[in-house]
């Protein structure tokens, strides 16, 4: 019996201690410090660039050993990217081409030993740039952690190309922004009757213009507005208040086509919905 008993408080304590272990995750909750990081394409100099934005503000924070995956489409050509560094030194340090697990695309990871940076909460900065002889290519996107294929998988060469920002004592910083599966949920998301939204017309989009409305907003509100692919690749972003938002012009690039995404976010916290999205395609 006293055996039994044994047992039984062991596998007990050893199900609390389970319990009270977190999972692991790269990706920081917004309670921590942390860089999001994403992708945008310049149209007006046909270039990609990697932008971090921080939830803080410190002055030479110590950028350790940090890594950003680019993930390409087959059709861009098999050889390593020119980086242009911005922040940091970065190039392209290891590549897998074509992998059995997803022959379709290409991984490029975007290396930096690091060094101090100076930091500002909310205010995005370049870390990198590069360009493709295609000019902007649909599919071109960052690696998603956890959901991109790992080291062990068929044909990548046991290469790890997980994003991470570290600091010098190899603390993790960094976070993802969005990407195709986040936006297509928030698409979803139901507004109720009274509550603060946006609106877009025209919706199948035929031209090169649409015009966007805030509704239902606390007067003085401010909106941050980015229109991105449907692979979370930024295309522009405006900060207005709600007061201006009213039929106002957007352009759309002629490098968008098919679906879209115009992602709004409210600048302060307030009661009701933070994020708002609405998809779009675009006809030409």
């Amino acid at each position: 019996m006293k055996t039994i008993l044994l047992l039984a408080l062991l596998a007990v304590a050893d199900t609390l201690a389970t319990a009270a272990t977190p999972a692991y995750s790269t990706v920081p909750d917004d309670s921590q410090p942390a860089f999001r990081v994403s992708l945008k394409y310049n149209s007006e100099v046909q270039r990609y660039e990697a932008y971090a934005q921080a939830n803080f503000t410190q002055a030479a924070f110590p950028l350790g050993p940090s890594q950003i995956t680019l993930v390409v489409p087959g059709q861009v050509a098999d050889q390593s990217f020119n980086i242009v560094s911005a922040t940091a030194q970065w190039q392209d340090y290891s590549s897998v081409y074509a992998p059995t697990v997803t022959p379709g695309l290409d991984f490029h990871g975007i290396h930096s030993m690091g060094k101090p940076i100076d930091v500002q909460a909310d205010n995005p900065f370049m870390l990198f740039a590069f360009s493709l002889k295609e000019g902007y290519v649909e599919g071109v996107r960052l690696y998603i952690n956890g959901q991109d294929p790992s080291s062990k998988q068929a044909g990548m060469m046991g290469g790890d190309f997980v994003n991470t920002m570290q600091n010098h004592k190899s603390v993790e910083f960094y976070r993802e922004g969005l990407n195709e599966r986040d936006l297509a949920q928030l698409t979803t998301k139901t507004t109720e009757p009274g509550e603060p939204t946006i609106t877009v017309h025209p919706n199948p989009i035929s031209g090169d213009v649409l015009t966007v409305t805030a509704r239902q907003f606390a007067p003085g509100e401010k909106l941050s507005l980015r229109l991105l692919s449907v692979t979370g690749v930024e295309f522009a972003r405006i900060e207005e208040s709600v007061e201006r938002l009213v039929n106002y012009r957007l352009r759309i690039p002629h490098q968008l086509a098919g679906s879209a995404y115009l992602y709004a976010e409210r600048a302060t916290p307030v009661s009701g919905p933070r994020s708002f999205c609405q998809k779009l395609i675009i006809l030409n």
